[in-house]
Order: structure tokens, then sequence, then C-alpha cells
């Protein structure tokens, strides 16, 4: 694949995918990688867990990019199969729960420099933000063991793709997390990806002309830490 890329570079930029060991991570970078996709849990583990440390020890260091992606939503199991709803109701669920895994598991401040960014718009956690701070006001004894900042207050390190699919839950996650912390997601090739990849951005009112170029593409490079000069127009 990274032979494949470099005859297109800069149209396309990959993210690996981490199967075993962390030198696999810097292996990947140095065949041109900007970052990395990962589940929302290994097993019983979420994102918070010791044993992740050491990977994003090295991403701090490397200055790179994971890209969180729900998957195995086993508390839809049983009853709750019906209509889709694993995909439709847990997905999202699932995102946010990974969400407060490293905002309360202190995971954002003590690696700042790994930018997590997570699909769907952040799954539900915009909806429920100001109940988790609520929560971690009111009971610290269980919300604010492992971190002393407030959800809330690090918002602004968390990235989301833009794929929300409804102009007021743009509006929402723009307020959550900001303009300039939100990425083009399409869910390609699944079903649950936006018909016209970009729609919601393009046509949601209140957005400038400048606005949409930072969500449809400017953004991503940002994050990805691309030079815009090694860019052309016809990449786009």
């Amino acid at each position: 694949m990274g032979r494949s890329v470099d005859a297109v570079e800069p149209v396309l930029i990959i993210l690996g995918l981490l199967p075993s060991s962390l030198k696999e991570v810097r292996r990947c970078v140095s065949l041109g990688m900007k970052g990395f996709e990962i589940g929302s849990h290994v097993g019983e583990k979420s994102l918070d867990h010791r044993d992740f440390w050491p990977l994003y020890k090295v991403c701090e260091d490397l200055s790179v990019v994971l890209f969180v992606h729900p998957w195995d939503m086993h508390m839809w199991d049983g009853r709750l199969q019906k209509y889709w709803m694993p995909w439709l109701v847990g997905m999202p669920s699932e995102t946010a729960q990974a969400i407060c895994s490293v905002l309360m598991g202190n995971i954002l401040v003590m690696f700042p420099k790994v930018r997590f960014c997570f699909a769907h718009g952040g799954g539900s956690y915009p909806i429920i933000r100001g109940r988790v701070s609520h929560g971690w006001n009111v009971r610290p004894d269980l919300c604010a063991t492992d971190c002393q900042t407030s959800p809330k207050e690090l918002d602004g390190l968390l990235w989301t793709d833009s794929l929300v699919h409804d102009p007021k839950a743009l509006e929402l996650l723009i307020s959550t997390v900001g303009k300039d912390h939100i990425v083009l997601g399409t869910d390609y090739p699944f079903p649950l990806g936006e018909l016209e990849v970009g729609k919601v951005v393009e046509e949601y009112e209140p957005f400038s002309q400048s606005d949409r170029e930072d969500l449809l593409w400017k953004n991503a490079i940002r994050m990805l830490d691309i030079d815009e000069n090694t860019l052309s127009n016809k990449n786009f």
C-alpha cells in the first residue's frame, strides 16, 4: 500500500492499522503514514487502560493521529438486536464511551500531541456532554479519580469527523469541539455514510465559503500535519 500511495501522493494519505507491536507504529510512520485507526476498545479494556499508554507515548513522540471507530457493541447483544439498533444507537453510544474514557482517564492531558479523532461526529457525546460534566462536578469521587480537569475544559483537544447526517447535529458538534476540529467524514463504502459526501457541510447555512473549505479539507491537512503548499488545486 505504501508503494501504491507513493505513486499518487499527495492525493491519497493513508492511515495504518496496529495488529501487534509498538515497532509497527514506527515502521508505518517511516512509510509515510500520518496516523492509525483503532477501535473504541480492546476486549474489556477501554482506551484509558494503562496497557495502551506505551502506544500513546510512541504516538506522542511521533505526533500522529489516532482515528477511533466504534466496533463490537457487545452491550447491544440480545434484546436490542432488532431494527439495526447496534449500528443506529449502539455505535454512537460506543463512541461516547470511548471519548469519556480518554477525557476522564487523563489521556488527553498526558499525551497532548496525539490527535484523537472520533468517527461519526463523536457519536452521542455532544448531546450528553452536559450530563457528563455535571456528573464530574457532583460525583468527583466516581468521575474525577484519574483526571482533575473537567471534561468540558478538554473538549477543545478532541477531533471528530463531520458524519452526523443533520444540520442541527452539526451545529451542536461545532459548539462542542469547535469548527476548526471537525474533518470531513464519509464512512465509505458503508450504507450509513452520506449518500452525497459533504452535503450537510455544503448546505449548512451559517457557514461561509471559508468555513466549508475548512471542514471539507483544510482542517484535515492541519490535523494530519500536511504542508498545504505541497497540494495543488487539481487534487480537490
